[in-house]
This record gives structure tokens, sequence and C-alpha cells, in this order.
């Protein structure tokens, strides 16, 4: 099983995760135009100057409240609170004025509330469902997890053995559900044999666990999250999430490639990276796709056919799509035309990819470059 390539030893940090990894800074996305923001007062106000409604508006730390329930997993602080177009407002059917929302909600720590807002035409109700893990079960969790990876393997012993261990930490009991919904993702990727799960349940896994630990804000649940993104081809939130991890390279070369900046994807490979905790999370698929994926070009072409032959196998599509823009664009590169256009050609009829993959045809057509 290639879960956990690096030893434990190796992973000098066993009391926690925090300085083996470097976050992204956060970005703000407005949910209706996919636009991104530095903070969360700049999304605010390009919420109301460009998407001007009159049902009243409930932000959380940046993130604003829809029709489903909002999970919050950090405690609030007032500056955290934020409404709009509302001139009254209830808690759990008691009314308060909207200014004195804030200290109500920065109160709760676990527990289920409903906030209704009015103005004169138009109310709305939002549900906020508080799963405050506290930062000593956080770090506790971690140490469960550093404590199952020491054994370098993962099986579904080791996977009851972390919940076990993390039933001391109550308050982040949905924390350890998360990093547990990844674990079983993987066993199912892998086709492990002790588990029961069927291959294609992993991808199911994969969105629990996104689900469930997107909205921590811990070094683990980022780097889940930032390889469950890249798996799925979510390029933008796999590098909004990876920091410098290899991951967030590889996301990012792609993301340049389909926007066209072949410059800016091979500037890429200059940076440096931290790998030791993303090691310890990626599957064998994974592992040697991100590792390909931030490979200087004359490097990478040595195991040209070794992706070629990977293409034809079974494995996700999500990679396979993966694998022919990689192909193709390092073909490109070192001027073996014909076999980056037939990878691109593959891609042609790909919504997301349809111009990628016409830009490399165009690119490449009438090209007379020496064959490698």
């Amino acid at each position: 099983m290639g879960f956990w390539h690096t030893g434990y030893i190796e992973f000098h940090e066993p009391a926690g995760l925090g300085d083996s990894y470097v976050p992204a800074p956060p970005v703000y996305r407005c949910k209706h135009c996919d636009e991104t923001f530095a903070s969360a007062d700049e999304l605010r106000d390009h919420r109301f100057e460009n998407h001007p409604y009159t049902r009243p508006i409930l932000f959380l730390r940046g993130t604003e409240a829809g029709t489903t329930p909002l999970r919050i997993t950090r405690p609030l602080e007032k500056g955290d609170i934020q409404v709009g177009r509302c001139d009254h407002a209830w808690l759990n059917g008691v009314a308060l004025s909207p200014p004195d929302l804030d200290e109500k909600l920065v109160a709760e720590t676990n527990n289920a509330v409903t906030v209704k807002l009015a103005n004169e035409g138009v109310s709305a109700e939002f549900v906020l469902s508080f799963e405050i893990a506290s930062e000593k079960d956080l770090v506790g969790v971690d140490r469960c997890f550093l404590d199952v990876a020491q054994r370098g393997r993962l099986d579904i012993r080791a996977v009851e053995d972390f919940i076990t261990a993390s039933r001391a930490f109550p308050t982040a009991i949905g924390y350890c559900h998360g990093i547990c919904e990844y674990f079983y993702g993987v066993l199912a990727k892998e086709r492990a044999a002790d588990s029961s799960l069927p291959y294609e349940a992993y991808r199911e896994k994969f969105t629990c666990a996104e689900d469930a630990l997107e909205n921590f804000d811990s070094v683990l649940a980022r780097v889940i999250c930032s390889l469950i993104a890249f798996h799925f081809n979510r390029f933008r939130a796999s590098v909004d999430l990876a920091g410098d991890s290899r991951v967030g390279i590889a996301s990012g070369r792609f993301e340049r490639w389909v926007a066209k900046d072949i410059i800016g994807a091979n500037r890429l490979l200059s940076h440096t990276f931290d790998t030791r905790l993303e090691k310890l999370l990626t599957d064998f698929e994974c592992e040697r796709l991100i590792v390909w994926c931030v490979a200087d070009p004359k490097a990478l072409f040595a195991h040209a056919q070794d992706i070629e032959s990977l293409i034809h196998q079974d494995i996700p599509e999500f990679d396979r799509t993966k694998l022919r823009v990689l192909l193709a664009e390092l073909y490109a590169d070192l001027g073996n035309v014909e076999k980056a256009k037939n990878h691109a050609r593959e891609l042609r009829n790909n919504p997301t990819l349809e111009l990628w993959a016409k830009s490399v045809l165009d690119r490449l057509t009438d090209e007379k470059q020496p064959h490698v």
C-alpha cells in the first residue's frame, strides 16, 4: 500500500503539525460570481454593490449563510458577524436587536440555532450548527494521527485505533470523523484487502471528508482538503488551501496550463515546497502523480512511457485527464508535436478543457520542431 511514504522519525515535530506547513493566505470567494477577495470586508462590499438583492444577508467570518445549515467549528468573535439589509432579528424565535445578535452568537459553542432576519418587505432564516472544537482537543486528535502514522501502514485496524484514541478529545469528534472518512476513501481507492467498501466508494468518502473538514482551520484539515480538491481537478481550490506544499505547485501548474500561461506553469517548478506532512497523506496513485507534476520536463520525459501506459489502465477519469494534460504540455515543451496533439485531441470534448485543447492544437499547428 502506498500510504504514508515517509517514516515518523522523519517528521520531526510529534507534538503538533503547525511548523511543518505554511498555509496560503485566506481567500474569500463570492458564491454568486466566483470572484475572490483578500478580506471578508472586501467580499461583503462586493456582495452589496454587485449583487444587490433585497433579502437580508448574514455573513460569518466572510462566509455568506445560505439555505442549508452552516457549520461553525471555530469560536466566533464579534467582528466575524455581519448582517445587511436587516431591521429586525430573532434568535430561536426570541426577538432581539440586530446589534445584540453578535453577543448571542459569540457565546454559542455546541448547539444548533435558527437566526431570522427581516426588513420591511423580506425575511430570511439561517440555521447555524455550532460544533466548536477546543484547541486542546484539535491538537490531541493531531497527535493521535501522528501516533498512528508512526506505524507506516494504513489499514482498518489503524483507523479503529485512531478513533479509539481520539475519543479522549470529545469536542473534536467531527474533526476525527472527517479524517476517518478520508482514510476510508484511501483504503477503498487502493483496494485494500481489509476494506469492505467497493473501489468506487472512495469518491463519496472523499466528498464526506471534505464536507466535514473544510471549516476546520487546522494544518491537517487543509492538507487533506487540498489533496481531495486536486484529485477532483478543482485546482483553484487546491491552490487556495495548499500553501507551499507540492500539491499547491502541481495544482498551480494545471491552473496556468488551462489559462494558457505556459511560462507561468514552468516558473512554478523553481518554487521550493515542503513534503513531510503531505507524504503522510497521499495514496499511492496521488503520490506518483504529484511527483510527476512537479518534475523538470527532461526528468519527467524518462517516465513518459510509464505515464502513457497508465493512461490506458483502470484509473479514475480525473487522473486520466490530468495525465493527458501533463503529457500534452510535456511533449509540446520538448518538441514532439504529434504526441502533444494526440493527447490534446482526446480532451477536445471535455467541457472544462476544450478551450485548453484548442489552444494547444493551435499553438502546435504547422510547428516544425525536431522530435525527441
